[in-house]
């Protein structure tokens, strides 16, 4: 099974474009983002979160709240640093621990390739797994525009994107790279001769 990583800079529409990879019946898409919905929802996690921090995470369903986990980690200041270390400690570990169950159940299903879609793949030492990287690319203003629509702000984006390696550093790690600046039936065109590409 070849896996194959997907990387790019905060809003360059790699969910998009694993979307697309994922109609390809031949390609499983593993989604770590995903992963760190699930391992936030561990009862173990709930708990060392709360020891560390308090009810200040968490929602009224006694959830972790990923908005407010992100306002104690994403401050730009010396504490929030701190906490950002802190939840990596305990988050990274146990999505490493599902993303390695995904790869394995993908191998015993004979998949052709797994794609490994991870906003943080090299940053998190994932980047061993993989066979080959995809960089999604996409202008500056049409990166800020996405997540201002998801009800970001201009500072959380600049925040997030310092804690992220440079983009060229990522562009330099692929093997591949996507275009996203074009309608979507353009995109998909690009993603399906990228694939082809790879598979073939």
């Amino acid at each position: 099974m070849k896996m194959i990583g997907l990387v790019g800079g905060i809003g360059s529409g790699k969910s998009t474009v694993a979307r697309l990879i994922g109609r390809n019946e031949r390609v499983v898409v593993i989604d770590a983002d995903q992963l760190g919905h699930e391992v936030l929802r561990q009862d173990e996690v709930k708990t060392l979160i709360k020891e560390q921090w308090g009810d200040a995470p968490f929602g009224n369903d006694g959830e972790i709240c990923r908005r407010k986990m992100a306002e104690l980690v994403f401050s730009n200041t010396e504490n929030g640093n701190k906490n950002l270390v802190l939840l990596n400690q305990i988050s990274h570990p146990r999505i490493t621990e599902l993303l390695n169950k995904r790869l394995d159940n993908a191998r015993m299903n004979e998949v052709r390739m797994a794609v490994i879609d991870a906003p943080l793949l090299l940053e998190s030492g994932w980047g061993h797994l993989c066979d080959g990287m995809i960089f999604v690319d996409s202008p500056l203003s049409a990166r800020i525009a996405r997540v201002l629509e998801r009800g970001w702000t201009s500072e959380e984006f600049q925040v997030r994107t310092a804690n992220q390696l440079p983009l060229d550093t990522k562009r330099k790690a692929a093997q591949c790279v996507i275009e996203n600046d074009c309608s979507l039936v353009e995109l998909e065109q690009r993603v399906v001769a990228v694939m082809q590409q790879i598979l073939d």
